[in-house]
């Protein structure tokens, strides 16, 4: 009876750890910004605007982040940034959802990306990483797209950035039109932990010290030779 009461409080305690926090303030874009601004917390450039249940059906809660380049020709960056504090050696993990609607579908001179810029003291970046929020030539239409990008702060990081990205190319950089079309973002997370475990007692490869290396471990000495 205490054996079973330990392995499910263990679970219990395992999965409530693993409930990392959001290290992002209005990850959901529910509140507005004021002025310019359009959602708080954020600092954003370009075409950036609040879409509701009348234009998407949100991922998460009621709001979208919406996206679209100004289709003048010349190249277009629209961008939604949020700063936080991080340190070196810890693993990030930058999770978004982005939908590419029918209605207002994406031509494939838009590249959208998700990013994470760790910086030092001083403000000079260390080390990007990126990678696309959404694909407008291969991922499916009127579906909400999950992309992870995971990485250690390098040595010297006191903070890291966080861009969504929704890059409009020109006609000047091969591409006959602008087609247009609008990038939704929604439920967009960062979260850190500890690097990558290396450690011979990690038994079953998770990363992550715990019960269940203790389990794979009792049950290698119970099979024997």
């Amino acid at each position: 009876m205490r054996i079973k009461t330990f392995i499910i409080g263990a679970i219990a305690a395992l999965t409530t750890a693993t409930q990392a926090q959001n290290l992002l303030d209005n990850g959901s874009f529910e509140t507005s910004g004021p002025g310019f601004v359009a959602f708080e917390s954020w600092a954003n450039f370009g075409n950036i605007f609040q879409a509701d249940s009348g234009e998407i059906i949100a991922q998460d809660g009621s709001f979208t982040a919406k996206m679209f380049g100004a289709t003048n020709g010349a190249q277009s960056d629209q961008v939604l940034t949020q700063n936080v504090p991080a340190t070196e050696g810890e693993l990030y993990t930058l999770t978004t959802y982005c939908q590419n609607l029918s209605s207002d579908s994406l031509g494939e001179e838009n590249v959208i990306l998700a990013q994470l810029v760790f910086r030092n003291a001083s403000g000079d970046a260390l080390e990007t990483v990126e990678t696309d929020a959404i694909d407008p030539v291969s991922d499916p239409l009127d579906t909400w797209v999950m992309a992870e990008l995971s990485a250690v702060a390098p040595v010297g990081t006191t903070n890291v950035d966080v861009f969504l990205l929704h890059i409009q190319l020109g006609t000047d950089q091969g591409f006959p039109t602008q087609g247009g079309g609008a990038s939704f973002w929604d439920n967009v997370s960062l979260t850190t932990g500890d690097a990558p475990c290396s450690n011979p007692a990690d038994l079953n490869g998770d990363g992550e010290l715990n019960f269940f290396d203790v389990s794979a471990f009792l049950t290698l000495y119970g099979e024997g030779c």
